[in-house]
């Protein structure tokens, strides 16, 4: 999938870094996915450079637009703008949010040929294409948990179907990044399988309690939720590449009921005897999710890509609207 076509390349040159660097002597030029590669090592300063260029494609962007997502901007770790007023405070509110733990598995597997540098440009470059789709479509990443990341979704005046659904897409599309196209990329070098492990839940206002935890700038705005502490324990029953959801995020997403299918090592997540409740987790099939997608084409071979996206253009009336009577070439007469 082109989307995340930047962030590969640079994952194939962090890879190069040792055969380059055992072939120096020899001009040795090397090709891999992302093309013809120099005889020069890939360095810290290259990455840095090319980290500031990253960015996905206009029309996941477009996509992320049409489905009326609206991207937390400027994002401070710890601190949801939404929440912000509790920060040196006492103060506690209640308020719905989607809780979403990420890990990537087998980067560890990486130190066995690659030295720290090398290690670090490729985990950081796939938590760098997590936090921007996850952005793109509305996350605010709470925190960064070794090669791992924890996601709210949601917020205050943002719609809960709606942001159920930016989550299970903005997650869908990273799970496909790391299942095929870093698949390609580390299989080329002989590396054992890196994948990802997600679980996700929502809390709803009654059931997610927002307050400071720490103390001064050893602080950050945490939700305590019984649904936030089951995503993080839902992750840990996902499969390879599996997202694994609460009965609350199959309720609210309103998606087709057959993208669920019950954890067989587990059924409940939770239970609670004493008030007969019985918590259900489901793996989601992000893979046939993509696929229904009016946004998705599909090849023969079973690759996906974005499809162009053609921008909405306003009618005239609306942009009569906007621009009011301030305008002489506005005053005309509408239909």
């Amino acid at each position: 999938m082109n989307t995340f076509s930047e962030y590969q390349n640079i994952i194939e040159k962090a890879l190069n870094r040792n055969e380059i660097h055992k072939n120096l002597n020899e001009s040795i030029t090397f090709s891999g996915l992302a093309g013809p590669v120099a005889s020069q090592k890939y360095t810290m300063s290259d990455y840095i450079a090319n980290r500031s260029q990253l960015s996905l494609s206009t029309d996941l962007a477009a996509i992320a637009n049409k489905m009326g997502v609206v991207p937390h901007t400027n994002q401070l770790i710890g601190h949801h703008p939404h929440f912000s007023h509790l920060k040196g405070t006492t103060n506690t509110e209640r308020h719905y949010i989607i809780s979403a733990f990420i890990d990537i598995k087998g980067s560890t597997n990486l130190f066995k040929k690659y030295d720290e540098e090398t290690n670090m440009i490729i985990t950081n470059t796939i938590q760098l294409a997590a936090i921007n789709v996850c952005q793109l479509f509305g996350g605010f990443i709470q925190r960064i948990q070794g090669d791992g990341l924890f996601v709210y979704f949601g917020g205050k005046n943002v719609d809960k179907t709606k942001s159920t659904q930016h989550c299970l897409t903005a997650l869908s599309l990273f799970s496909y990044f790391v299942k095929n196209d870093l698949k390609r990329v580390f299989e080329q070098h002989g590396i054992e399988r890196i994948f990802t492990k997600i679980g996700v839940d929502f809390g709803d206002d009654d059931k997610v309690l927002w307050g400071v935890a720490g103390k001064e700038n050893t602080s950050e705005i945490a939700t305590y939720s019984l649904h936030t502490s089951l995503a993080a324990k839902m992750q840990a029953f996902a499969g390879s590449n599996e997202i694994v959801v609460g009965q609350y995020v199959k309720d609210k997403a309103n998606f087709d009921p057959m993208l669920y299918t019950v954890v067989e090592a587990q059924r409940y997540i939770f239970s609670d005897q004493d008030n007969a409740f019985y918590y259900t987790q489901y793996v989601f099939d992000w893979l046939k999710y993509l696929k229904s997608s009016q946004h998705i084409a599909t090849s023969v071979t079973g690759e996906i890509t974005i499809k162009p996206q053609i921008a909405n253009i306003p009618s005239i009336a609306s942009l009569k609207e906007v621009v009011g009577e301030n305008r002489p070439y506005a005053k005309a007469n509408f239909r």
